[in-house]
């Protein structure tokens, strides 16, 4: 699916688009969880180009934290679909 399709689908879903969730924010350089090397620390391996909040979702009841899904330009210019907890911010933001 591209972006616009994902961002699409969210909002169908009852997702409310937001700038920003606590310290992440629409542009804020990101890495993925999983990507443990010097350089993702620092500069991240991508930029988030969108964030959504679906409130009071079953997941959200269930897990007691809000339901919020990124999408997120990776460098090597593919999209990543991630929820906010799979996401840390670089050290650094340009």
């Amino acid at each position: 699916m591209t972006p616009e399709e994902v961002a699409e689908s969210m909002l169908k879903r009852g997702s409310t688009e937001v700038t920003e969730f606590k310290d992440l924010k629409v542009g804020s350089r990101v890495r993925r969880s999983a990507e443990q090397w010097g350089e993702a620390y620092t500069k991240g391996t991508g930029t988030i180009e969108r964030i959504f909040h679906k409130q009071n979702s079953s997941w959200e009841r269930k897990y007691g934290r809000p339901d919020v899904e990124l999408i997120v330009k990776r460098d090597d210019g593919e999209y990543s679909y991630l929820a906010d907890y799979h996401v840390d911010l670089a050290e650094v933001q340009s």
